[in-house]
């Protein structure tokens, strides 16, 4: 991959100037400028590498000094070896072609550091969740996150419907982990577009994870578990400890352990769901009775 940073600290000493035509053999203007490979790496054999050309004649080429000319329409490396083109330019591009026919083309050290940047910006945004979901019956945003194909919401749901609670029934609560739902108020609690994870797709992200035995490491937020059980949070998931309501209407948990229901039933009034604790790394596979109070997360269609 091209590290703009690699190709040389050597100011840029001329803007490229325009050019008049773009097929090869036509005469265009001095390519004064600062020029990279495209796809990055080495140049083949009969090829400069990273480029800088100035005004004069004179130029950088691989960090070796070398003149340079055109002339009726060549392109020449001057030096114990001369080496001849055809060139062509277009827009931020320029292509050379040796006499046996092969191409390399190069962009300008700005495109290059711009596509550079575009690309580490959208890494960056898969990884911190930077997208959100506006769910529409209530105007709230949450954050989302991209992970192996699948859009996940980053934080916990907080829409109160049916059989859902707030931890002992503080609001505050809601607002820092989410609500927690009896199975069957999940199974209809995720906005349009959206729905309760299914056992495969929770199996699927544990994949992603490296495996239940180290994802939890991988999920959990960075801060907010009980003795520094904080997780590295490496995709943005921000899994957060907000407990949970056991069927006889008692809380337990916060700030200990998180749990997340699943859309697949088990034998029984039972349904899967995950568990991570602020003592391990691992993530927990269970089956509970429906009555419980669990955390959300829902995942788009």
């Amino acid at each position: 991959m091209l590290k703009v940073s690699e190709v040389g600290k050597v100011l840029l000493s001329a803007v490229l100037l325009t050019a008049a035509g773009s097929a090869f053999g036509a005469n265009p203007p001095a390519l004064a400028g600062r020029w990279v490979l495209e796809e990055g790496g080495r140049a083949p054999a009969g090829f400069p590498g990273n480029m800088e050309l100035l005004r004069d004649g004179t130029g950088i080429v691989d960090g070796k000094s070398r003149n340079w000319k055109t002339e009726s329409g060549r392109f020449y490396f001057m030096g114990d070896k001369a080496l001849a083109y055809d060139y062509k330019m277009a827009g931020v591009t320029l292509t050379l072609k040796n006499d046996d026919g092969k191409e390399v083309s190069y962009i300008t050290l700005a495109a290059a550091k711009k596509a550079e940047d575009a690309k580490e910006a959208a890494a960056q945004a898969v990884k911190t969740g930077a997208s959100t979901l506006v769910d529409g019956r209530n105007n709230k945003t949450y954050k989302t996150v991209r992970i192996g194909g699948k859009t996940w919401m980053a934080e916990n749901l907080n829409y109160q419907t049916g059989n859902s609670w707030c931890y002992n029934g503080v609001v505050g609560n809601c607002g820092k982990y989410g609500r927690l739902y009896d199975w069957k108020t999940a199974t209809a609690a995720c906005p349009s577009g959206w729905h309760l994870p299914t056992n495969q797709e929770w199996a699927a992200l544990m994949t992603t994870m490296g495996g239940h035995s180290v994802a939890a490491k991988k999920l959990k937020a960075a801060s907010g578990w009980f003795n520094n059980g904080n997780g590295t949070d490496e995709f943005g998931f921000a899994a957060t400890p907000g407990g949970n309501r056991r069927n006889d209407g008692k809380f337990y948990g916060i700030g200990n352990d998180g749990s997340w229901w699943s859309a697949t039933e088990a034998e029984g009034d039972l349904a899967y769901y995950r568990g991570i604790f602020y003592a391990s790394e691992k993530v927990y596979e269970f089956n509970y009775d429906w009555g419980y109070g669990f955390s959300l997360r829902c995942v788009q269609d």
